[in-house]
C-alpha cells in the first residue's frame, strides 16, 4: 500500500503531465486551488467523503457541485476517481504536490519575510525583487510575518535559503566577536 505522500506525488505528476499536454496547467491549477480552498474551509468534508459508513449517494451529492462547476475535464475525472476509490482525503495533498511542481517548473518561490513591524506593499515588492534576483526565480510570493524579537531588520526564509538581516543577529555576532 502506498503512503499518502507517494500516492499524492504520483497522482499530481500524472495530472500535471496530462494537463501540460492539453495546455491546461494554469486552468487546472486554478480549479484545483479553488476546490482545495473548499476542503480547507470545511475540514470534515474529506473525512466524510472517505468514510465507508457514509452512504455513497450522499457522498455523490456532496461532490457533484464541485464536479459540475469544473471546466477542466481532468480535474472532474480526478474527483470522480478519488471519490470512487475512497481517497478524497488525499485531495489536498495532491493539490499541494501539483502546486509545488508548477512552482518548480515556473521558478516561483514562496518566502516568509520576518520583521518587527508589518511591511508596506512597496517594501514587500522591493524585498521580493532582491530575493528573486538572488535565488534566480521568475517570481517570489512573499508572506510577511511580524516577530517582535528581531529588534529591527528583516529575515527572508524560503524552503532552502535564509537571508538574515536582523538587528538581533548582528548584535549576537558582535557579542561573539567581543567574547572571542
Amino acid at each position: 500500500m502506498l503512503d499518502k505522500i507517494t500516492f499524492a506525488k504520483r497522482y499530481s505528476k500524472a495530472l500535471y503531465e496530462v494537463l501540460e499536454e492539453k495546455n491546461q496547467v494554469e486552468a487546472g491549477l486554478s480549479e484545483l486551488l479553488s476546490i482545495k480552498q473548499i476542503f480547507d474551509d470545511n475540514s470534515s468534508l474529506s473525512r466524510v467523503l472517505t468514510d465507508v459508513s457514509f452512504p455513497e449517494d450522499k457522498k455523490e451529492s456532496l461532490i457533484k457541485p464541485l464536479i459540475d462547476n469544473s471546466d477542466v475535464e481532468f480535474v472532474k475525472n480526478l474527483l470522480k476517481v478519488l471519490l470512487g476509490s475512497n481517497k478524497m482525503d488525499e485531495f489536498t495533498l495532491i493539490v499541494e504536490e501539483f502546486e509545488r511542481s508548477y512552482n518548480e517548473k515556473n521558478k516561483i518561490v514562496h518566502a516568509d519575510a520576518l520583521s518587527v513591524v508589518p511591511l508596506s506593499d512597496e517594501q514587500k515588492q522591493k524585498l521580493a525583487d532582491v530575493f528573486k534576483a538572488r535565488v534566480g526565480a521568475n517570481e517570489v510570493i512573499l508572506d510577511n510575518k511580524v516577530d517582535q524579537s528581531l529588534i529591527g531588520g528583516v529575515i527572508l526564509k524560503s524552503s532552502n535559503v535564509i537571508f538574515d538581516g536582523s538587528v538581533k543577529t548582528k548584535i549576537n555576532n558582535i557579542k561573539k566577536l567581543l567574547l572571542s
